[in-house]
């Protein structure tokens, strides 16, 4: 798989692609300052998520995770899964 790619495109907006990943976004403020962080932040999380994916595929429970990526997708999930069954992933679909 190729590794993290980010893109500058026209209109001022910044395309971000890695494995699942692919997003176009934008900025408000201090655009190139924004876009060098979201860069930074982008190489480092599929790699972050791919090492917690065995307890983000299983049901909502105490798992502890270290990604705040991984951390979030839980805290997204966690009021549902009373009611259903939920894993953290489906705070992606």
């Amino acid at each position: 798989m190729q590794g993290a790619v980010a893109k500058r495109l026209s209109g001022g907006r910044l395309h971000l692609q890695h494995g699942p990943i692919d997003l176009i976004v934008t900025a408000d403020g201090e655009r190139v300052a924004a876009f060098d962080a979201a860069e930074r932040r982008f190489r480092a999380i599929l790699g972050e998520l791919v090492s917690e994916l065995p307890g983000l595929r299983r049901p909502i429970t105490g798992t502890r995770f270290h990604s705040p990526v991984a951390r979030r997708m839980a805290d997204a999930v966690r009021p549902h899964h009373d009611h259903a069954f939920i894993t953290p992933m489906a705070a992606v679909a």
